[in-house]
């Protein structure tokens, strides 16, 4: 899952009333993707995310440092459940605590430590990221899983494409930002290095410094 960093943007409002004004800037801030499945979205397609929930917690429910962004997918699925003892995209290194497969399933790094683990597997459980035909809460409304291993299948092919010399790394990074999904593009090309520093650059709104 993509590491973001909302700080990175400056033309912001501190509060937004109503919040749903803040789409645009999210957009700007973050790219047109959601914050955890990180499908590409036109802006009818996402929705401003409370981190926090807006309920539960009415002081922030207006507040720009509460906001991501999330699919109709994600943020319905997460709802009102607590993020606490969860790993967030926008606080913690979310890259390095999955493995994104071929099968187009996520899977937690077995590399991190205990804490860890449990904070990701929750962030899993969270927004259904492991919904897929066969899980007991999969809806066939829920194309994630699907999106997911097709934007696998396109990165491989032009991995091997551009590994022959057939595509330039602009094809790439044009690809990348049309069907979404920057985890998938990072983990296919974890062998080119030239690739994935562009993905981190051109991904507006990634959090730099896990990367350098």
């Amino acid at each position: 899952m993509r590491p973001v960093d909302i700080s990175r943007y400056t033309d912001n409002q501190v509060t937004y009333r109503p919040y749903g004004a803040a789409k645009e800037d999210l957009i700007q801030a973050l790219g047109p993707f959601c914050s955890f499945c990180e499908r590409e979205g036109f802006s009818s397609a996402l929705d401003v995310e409370h981190i926090e929930n807006k309920n539960q917690n009415p002081g922030k429910e207006n507040d720009w440092d509460n906001f991501l962004l999330g699919c109709k997918n994600c943020n319905p699925i997460k709802g009102t459940k607590s993020v606490t003892g969860v790993l967030l995209p926008h606080q913690d290194n979310t890259f390095a605590a999955f493995l994104f497969l071929e099968s187009g399933l996520i899977a937690v790094n077995p590399a991190i430590d205990h804490k860890q683990k449990t904070k990701a597997e929750k962030l899993i459980d969270l927004v259904g990221l492991d919904r897929r035909p066969g899980h007991n809460r999969y809806s066939t409304k829920d194309k994630r899983w699907e999106e997911r291993m097709k934007a696998w299948t396109l990165a491989n092919r032009y991995l091997d494409k551009f590994s022959a010399g057939h595509c330039d790394i602009e094809i790439i990074k044009d690809l990348a930002l049309s069907v979404g999904f920057w985890s998938v593009w990072m983990t296919v090309f974890d062998d080119q290095p030239e690739i994935k520093m562009m993905l981190v650059n051109v991904f507006q709104g990634t959090r730099i410094e896990y990367f350098m």
